[in-house]
């Protein structure tokens, strides 16, 4: 029965059990589509005798064991889907013979062993994608042989070894992720001659020794991530650049603009932010903790509408805190704790609706009140303007912030009676107000909490 079938579409359904061995009576099959359904047990050896397969899509269900090697008799096939199950053994050499591969995505199960030299022969596949695996061993350099390959994602596995020189041998590709692994040694720059190349991530390995300057000729590139590596040495029109967690050093390019997000924190860089930082207005999260960045903040970051969340703590910025800042209307979070800002707090603060962390500690801010407006600021959680020197009555129009969770004021000058609404702060877990000129009893609620 069914021997003239050549497309068997099943899809997204809730079937279940297992793949019939019978199935390699189908010769004439082309399309094999079991994908997103509840299928388990092993996958057949007689999947092989399918030879005028094309596509085999049996991703996101509960296959186990191996894969068999018959697959490498689908001498036909040029897309092979198996990722999302639970697959084990080690990825069969014979699958490497399938000179008409186009596609093969295997991540996402629980292959083991190493990428067989043999992965080079492979040369019409565009895509490879063996992440979230178990694998071990190096990079083959025989990987640079594929020279149609658009999309090569190996992270997630064990992969030990150096990045292969080779990988500057694919002109296509514009996706390479190689993160969490064990890979050390330094970026090669041939990686600067993927021209191609928009989304590149290296993070979460051991990578050492210098960025190459080769990176910038990837006018292509759009997300870049070396985070969680041992890279030094000095740092374009990247509008995602994540660099946090490494050993840069040096000031930041003053070319540097047009960003959307901007991870360079926990390194030793030095020197001002690019002044032109949020020209074009897109820049959404900004993270440059600790450093020893210094100077002014870019009057470019005060008029940057966009800004969602902002962690400057940790560095030796300077200037009149009323004025650098302005008014955001996205912005949730603003860390700018252990600086060296000076001045008064501005009400502007009070006019950005949707703040929920204002971390001001440790700074030169002076003045006689925290402004009233900040009583506006109705999904407040989190204020922290202690070590400063702040004088004056502390604001009871803190009361109707209700759903502050910390409020740090102390070591400050306050004075005058704790004011009792604060006692009505019915969400409050840590507080904070210890000073010397404060005066009156507690307020009941807190004697209660």
């Amino acid at each position: 029965m069914l021997e003239s079938l050549t497309e068997l579409k099943l899809r997204n359904n809730s079937l279940y059990g297992h793949i019939p061995s019978h199935i390699g009576n189908l010769s004439r099959l082309t399309f094999l589509d079991l994908s997103y359904n509840i299928f388990s047990g092993n996958i057949p050896p007689e999947i092989g005798l399918l030879k005028s397969l094309y596509l085999i899509s049996l991703d996101s269900n509960s296959f186990s064991g191996s894969i068999p090697r018959e697959i490498g008799r689908l001498s036909a096939v040029s897309v092979i889907f198996l990722m999302s199950n639970n697959l084990t053994g080690p990825i069969p050499t014979e699958i490497f013979n399938l000179s008409k591969l186009n596609y093969l995505d295997l991540h996402r199960n629980n292959f083991t062993g190493t990428i067989p030299v043999s992965i080079g022969g492979l040369q019409n596949l565009s895509t490879l994608d063996l992440s979230s695996n178990y694998l071990t061993g190096h990079i083959p350099t025989s990987i640079g042989r594929l020279s149609s390959l658009s999309d090569l994602r190996l992270n997630q596995n064990n992969l030990t070894g150096t990045i292969p020189v080779s990988i500057g041998g694919l002109p296509n590709l514009a996706r390479l992720e190689l993160h969490n692994n064990q890979l050390n040694g330094s970026i090669p720059k041939e990686v600067g001659m993927l021209r191609s190349l928009y989304y590149l991530d290296f993070s979460g390995n051991q990578l050492t020794g210098p960025i190459p300057a080769s990176i910038g000729n990837l006018s292509d590139l759009v997300y870049l991530y070396f985070y969680s590596n041992y890279l030094s040495g000095n740092l374009t029109s990247l509008s995602r650049l994540f660099l946090g967690d490494n050993s840069l050093s040096g000031h930041i390019p003053q070319t540097y603009c047009n960003f959307t997000y901007f991870q360079l924190s926990n390194n030793n860089l030095t020197g001002p932010l690019p002044e032109n930082l949020c020209l074009g207005g897109a820049l959404i999260r900004l993270w440059v903790v600790n450093n020893s960045l210094t100077g002014p903040i870019p009057s470019s970051l005060r008029d940057c509408k966009s800004l969602f969340r902002a962690k400057l703590e940790g560095n030796h910025f300077t200037g009149n805190i009323s004025d650098a800042f302005g008014i955001y209307p996205n912005l949730v979070h603003i860390g700018l704790s252990d600086n060296n800002f000076f001045g008064e707090l501005s009400p502007k603060w009070g006019q950005c609706p949707n703040l929920t962390s204002l971390l001001i500690s440790n700074n030169n801010i002076t003045g006689k009140k925290i402004p009233l407006e900040l009583g506006h600021t109705t999904h407040l959680q989190e204020l922290d303007l202690s070590s400063n020197h702040l004088i004056g009555e502390i604001p009871r129009q803190l009361g109707t912030l209700k759903m502050m969770s910390r409020l740090f004021l102390g070591g400050n000058r306050f004075s005058g009676k704790y004011p009792s609404e604060i006692g009505l702060l019915s969400n409050l877990e840590q507080l904070k107000l210890a000073s010397k000129n404060l005066s009156g009893p507690i307020p009941d609620q807190l004697e209660t909490a």
